[in-house]
């Protein structure tokens, strides 16, 4: 019990993060997908292929190349040479929130790819929490 507890202070107290600026299309966030199986990144052509049956919006990709820690890195078919999204007014739910807030990946160091023309700020001031 003390740990939920615990767990809800921590939640309302902690920073609350923002995304500020706007695409400038770039189209690097298309191009450098990663796709996840629960909480693990896919690593291998036969686990896409897999998840592909239950999961029909990953049919919208396909395998670029790989990172530097073995996953799959993929590509969205809709993007066209100019960066423009093909199907722009009905993309998905992923594709409107991107760059999601994600406090845990921001905690941890991550940010929206180099170029990228949205950036993450926080909301209030360390000192307003003291």
């Amino acid at each position: 019990m003390f740990k939920y507890i615990k767990f809800y202070i921590q939640k309302i107290l902690s920073a609350k993060y923002i995304r500020k600026g706007k695409c400038n299309h770039c189209g690097k966030c298309c191009r450098n997908i990663l796709l996840y199986v629960e909480d693990d990144p896919i690593k291998t052509k036969e686990q896409f292929e897999k998840v592909k049956e239950w999961e029909k919006h990953y049919n919208n990709f396909y395998i670029s190349g790989k990172n530097e820690s073995g996953a799959l890195l993929f590509t969205c078919k809709e993007i066209d040479e100019n960066n423009n999204c093909k199907v722009y007014f009905f993309r998905g739910l992923g594709c409107r929130q991107y760059p999601k807030v994600n406090t845990k990946f921001l905690i941890n160091g991550g940010k929206p790819l180099d170029g990228c023309g949205y950036y993450f700020e926080t909301d209030k001031e360390f000192k307003s929490f003291l």
